[in-house]
């Protein structure tokens, strides 16, 4: 984390130090007795003693825009960074968009409350805001939600105004028909509500945890601040918000940093207390990034990410009456096939991408496991475009997965594909949808659906990757944050040359995974537990192979599977010898362990002697030290 928001502003704003300066003296004629603050103190070098100039470069970098229904104003506002002001008008439309389905909660009935926060949709009739929002007017009644009592003992009502424009009375309500999950306070601050339908009103979409190398995306938090004065300062409260309360805002930032400890990002957007509920999106898309839920005056705003709400919403769908999930995530019990005729072009992973000779990287050894038979490839091999899969024979799953990233020309893809069979195979060696229905568990793809879009059959490889040969169960709430950004920090790392990458993933199989026990065609595949991955590059440096390698372990998430679906276990990502990843899933992994900046023989070395706990880009070893 930096070590102050004053870092953060420095980082992202041109011209800092002049406008540090300025706005400081400004703040201390208007706040403070002549001769307070030393000479030296106004300096932008000392601005991290003083929280309060921290909170004014901030703010004054920082407008709460109105959305009004004709689009959003960017005029009557404070200053804004002018990175964040062309994004926010260059992308006003998809923003003001967005905006549609943010609506304030109203209250009736409660004694002293007009409104409790912020809510927004995530499905037609599906709608998302703070555990803490929520309980306002809700309360759990054995083991269900009720609406609390409220003025003369009527029970309150809510529902979402998406309107609530500044200078403007009008209404577009829909009403909270039913509480459908409240968060437990061990758990991160959301609650799902069912509303009614309402067409002006859209969906918003969800889109995740960005990559490594993108750590302090634009976002901007769209919500209804409310008159907060008890933990901000009155004066600067005003300015930045111009007086004006509860009206639908869009207050543009960056996000500063992610919590290691739980799905929460910071961010430095302008907020208060009405924003409870608010989505924090993507400025380029005006996807959801995350569920804004506190702010600390001084300090910095804190959002659950978007992939806890994602889940939420897939396990609540699934059990309501009359709703499924949409698009390729949930294709049906009856998975459709790819002909084996499809696949005859497809040229597979290629071992001499990085290069021939000791720069050669083959398809790791099988040792006591066996490939399922495949129609066209004598060895056991499945080709898809630009990535290959073995599958095991026994687990219906896959054994490993290899692929070739070529960061040089990779392709921006919208995200395609329906979920198939591969036709290559015998049915009794993969499974397909009905491993997925009725229960906590994830398609997690191996190969990821961006990694071999590349070059002119980009589109087709993205295609190739909803193959169920190429995915194993996952379960819905694995924190893949750190796990996905690897690739994308090391192909983008000043050691990798040529922007060229081979990764090799899998599952960790053991004959002490469960089975669902109530899953009907799908009990006598075992769920793996943990996940390991190899990236091997070409050091720019030295010229010769390093590979690293990485498990991923959900233990304790997977057991037993009718726990909460919202409760965080203790696992995190590791990097680990080559050599221990062999041991632990009987493959071998041959020259490449030559290759390990960390090296070491398998032995019996506890997992905590020899992996390294991976946080960030800094935790990584690429090469030996």
């Amino acid at each position: 984390m930096f070590r102050s928001q004053i870092d953060q502003v420095r980082h992202s704003t041109p011209d800092f130090e002049d406008r540090a300066a300025a706005i400081l003296e400004a703040r201390r004629r208007m706040t403070q007795p002549a001769g307070l603050l030393a000479a030296e103190a106004l300096r932008p070098e000392a601005l991290g003693r003083h929280g309060l100039a921290e909170a004014i470069v901030l703010a004054r970098l920082r407008p709460a825009f109105f959305v009004k229904p004709s689009g959003i104003d960017t005029a009557d506002a404070i200053e804004a960074d002018p990175r964040l002001l062309a994004l926010v008008t260059g992308n006003a439309a998809l923003l003001h968009a967005a905006s549609r389905g943010v609506g304030r909660i109203d209250l009736l009935h409660h004694p002293s409350l007009p409104f409790a926060g912020t809510g927004f949709l995530i499905d037609d009739t599906l709608a998302v805001t703070n555990r803490h929002v929520a309980a306002v007017f809700a309360e759990d009644l054995r083991g269900g939600y009720r609406m609390r009592p409220g003025r003369f003992g009527t029970p309150m009502e809510a529902r979402l105004d998406y309107h609530g424009f500044v200078g403007t009375e009008t209404r577009l309500h829909a009403e909270v028909t039913g509480i459908l999950y409240i968060a437990r306070d061990h758990e991160p601050d959301f609650a799902l509500l069912r509303v009614a339908p309402q067409g002006a009103a859209t969906p918003l979409e969800l889109l995740g945890v960005p990559p490594l190398r993108d750590r302090r995306p634009a976002v901007a938090v769209i919500g209804y601040p409310a008159e907060d004065g008890s933990r901000n300062d009155p004066d600067l409260m005003d300015e930045v918000f111009r007086g004006r309360y509860g009206v639908k805002r869009l207050a543009p930032g960056f996000v500063s940093d992610y919590s290691r400890d739980a799905p929460v990002l910071m961010a430095d957007y302008s907020s208060l207390g009405g924003n409870s509920g608010s989505p924090v999106v993507a400025l380029e898309d005006g996807r959801v990034l995350g569920l804004h839920f506190a702010g600390r005056f001084l300090e910095a705003n804190h959002a659950v990410t978007a992939d806890v709400i994602a889940a939420a919403r897939r396990a609540v769908l699934t059990r309501l009456p009359g709703t499924a999930l949409p698009d390729m995530d949930a294709p049906g019990p009856e998975a459709p096939v790819s002909p084996g005729a499809s696949f005859a072009k497809r040229n597979g992973y290629d071992p001499d991408f990085l290069g021939t000779g000791d720069l050669s990287v083959p398809l790791p050894g099988l040792g006591p496991w066996q490939a399922a038979p495949v129609s066209d490839a004598a060895d056991g091999v499945l080709r898809y475009r630009n990535f290959s899969v073995i599958q095991s024979a026994a687990r219906r799953l896959p054994l490993l997965t290899a692929v070739n990233i070529d960061g040089a020309l990779a392709r921006r893809l919208k995200r395609r594909g329906s979920w198939r069979l591969d036709g290559r195979l015998d049915l009794a060696h993969q499974i397909g949808n009905e491993l997925y229905l009725r229960n906590a568990l994830d398609r997690g793809h191996m190969v990821r659906r961006r990694d071999p879009g590349w070059g002119p059959g980009a589109a087709e490889a993205e295609g190739d990757t909803f193959h169920y040969t190429n995915c194993a169960p996952q379960h819905e709430d694995l924190n893949q944050r750190d796990w996905l950004g690897l690739e994308d920090y090391i192909l983008e790392a000043a050691e990798t040359r040529d922007f060229r990458v081979s990764v090799l993933t899998g599952p960790v199989f053991r004959d002490t995974d469960r089975r669902l026990t109530a899953q009907p065609g799908a009990e006598d595949v075992p769920i793996p537990e943990e996940f390991w991955k190899i990236a091997v590059m070409v050091h720019a440096d030295t010229g010769r192979l390093s590979a690293t390698g990485y498990v991923l372990s959900q233990g304790r998430m997977i057991r037993p599977l009718v726990e909460s679906a919202f409760v965080y276990g203790s696992y995190r990502t590791y990097q680990l010898p080559l050599a221990r990843i062999g041991a632990e899933t009987g493959l071998a992994f041959g020259a490449l362990l030559e290759a390990d900046p960390l090296g070491g023989p398998p032995g019996e070395t506890a997992l905590a002697e020899v992996a390294r706990i991976i946080d960030g880009p800094d935790s990584l070893v690429l090469s030996p030290r």
